[in-house]
């Protein structure tokens, strides 16, 4: 009887601990191997390098006759594979890996095409942190309150965000930013972030994607504020105040209280927009960029002739410095304010008022305005309320008796008294 000849066992070298890489390599040689070379792998610990080559020597002993379809489709997978130097059997068990991960939500070349999609995203991206500046200079035309507010929501609120890239920032890492920060901020954050990265999305940079905005946490945040106006005897603490820091601040807070000039708008405002008989309030300086004609009343234009000095046309009416000056007269007044830069041998007196409430110097006067008859369809103009008369007459009607809005327009400058109040609305002027 013909003696059968024995198969050689699989066999391979048993695991060697890497000192330089701090590794147990595992070593197949090339006749075990699936593409007929030397195979070498790192392994954490020497029983995942021994459990690796038991997968090599362990497979089964191959079948003694084989098909020729099953060869050539073997020579066939071979060549495909060459020139990525992967055997057969590592081909296979890639594959297998690849469908059990997405158990049946899709095929392997969606998988590499969504992979691959995804990663040319991420390289043609910048960090969060590296965009905001280009963003940043492009906004130049913009007012200067609006710059502000689009510089603090991206360099300070969103600073969590600055390290990662755009294409991996999900509506997820947004929200954590933002998850600690009042409703009022959030909102106003928001919209900043959906100006930006529309900006950053658009396809002249395509850094991006804009459906993340979707997911961004909606904001409802009640706008019932109650109005507040000054008292005659606030009115006066603070035009004082005012009187005490500057001419300019007290030009300033003047024209705020008694022509109802927004802040912001006051900040861009010159002495040559001032005339004999209006304040006008062109485009470039009103909030929603409409021109409107404020009429000087008698009180206005006396703290008018009496700071305005030899101001030129060209001079801003705030002067330098406002943003603190404007606190420094508050601080001055009783508000609760903490001066930044407040000048040496500043004697300030105890505060006995509170925080300074928001946009008070406008609405005080238009509840003035309206408490001594100015018509609400004159003052929609004078005042540029998107809202209209309803709007004034739901926030302002009956905020001040007609009695303390004729004591807070008496109000002069040096400690004077204005007379002849009652000839002190805003009449109608209509705008050239």
């Amino acid at each position: 009887m013909a003696q059968t000849k024995a198969v050689p066992k699989r066999t391979t070298s048993p695991p060697v601990f890497d000192r330089k890489r701090n590794r147990w390599k595992a070593t197949v040689p090339a006749s075990l191997s699936d593409n007929g070379k030397r195979l070498r792998s790192w392994h954490l610990t020497r029983e995942a390098a021994r459990k690796y080559l038991d997968s090599i020597t362990g497979s089964p002993t191959p079948s003694a006759v084989i098909s020729t379809r099953l060869a050539t489709q073997a020579d066939e997978a071979r060549e495909i594979l060459a020139p990525w130097k992967t055997g057969l059997v590592e081909a296979a068990r890639t594959l297998a890996a690849i469908l059990a991960e997405l158990s049946g939500t899709g095929t392997p070349l969606e998988a590499a095409k969504a992979w691959k999609q995804a990663h040319l995203d991420r390289e043609a991206s910048m960090p969060f942190g590296e965009a905001v500046p280009l963003f940043l200079a492009t906004r130049d035309g913009l007012r200067i309150h609006t710059v502000r507010g689009y510089t603090w929501h991206l360099t300070k609120v969103l600073s969590p965000l600055h390290g990662l890239v755009l294409a991996d920032i999900t509506a997820a890492d947004m929200n954590a930013a933002l998850s600690a920060r009042s409703p009022q901020v959030r909102r106003a954050v928001n919209v900043t972030l959906g100006t930006f990265w529309r900006w950053a999305a658009s396809a002249a940079r395509s850094w991006c994607n804009t459906l993340v905005l979707e997911g961004l946490d909606p904001v409802r945040v009640t706008n019932d504020t109650e109005i507040t106006c000054f008292t005659p005897e606030e009115a006066q603490a603070i035009l004082r105040g005012a009187e005490a820091t500057s001419p300019a601040c007290a030009a300033a807070f003047a024209i705020a209280i008694f022509g109802g000039v927004r802040m912001l708008e006051l900040e861009k405002l010159t002495w040559g927009a001032i005339t004999e008989s209006h304040i006008e309030i062109t485009s470039a300086v009103a909030k929603r960029h409409a021109r409107r004609l404020i009429p000087i009343c008698s009180t206005l234009k006396a703290w008018l002739d009496a700071y305005r000095g030899d101001a030129e046309a060209d001079d801003l009416i705030v002067g330098p410095n406002w943003l603190n000056t404007s606190k420094i007269a508050r601080r001055r007044a009783g508000w609760d304010l903490t001066l930044q830069r407040a000048p040496k041998r500043l004697s300030l007196p105890p505060i006995t008022r509170g925080a300074w409430p928001k946009n008070v110097c406008r609405h005080t006067c238009a509840s003035t305005q309206i408490a001594i008859g100015t018509p609400l369809d004159d003052l929609t103009f004078k005042f540029g309320h998107a809202g209209g008369a309803v709007m004034l007459k739901q926030h302002y009607l009956g905020k001040l008796m007609k009695k303390d809005a004729l004591e807070l327009l008496a109000i002069g400058p040096n400690n004077s008294k204005i007379s002849s109040i009652e000839a002190a609305p805003l009449h109608e002027l209509d705008a050239e």
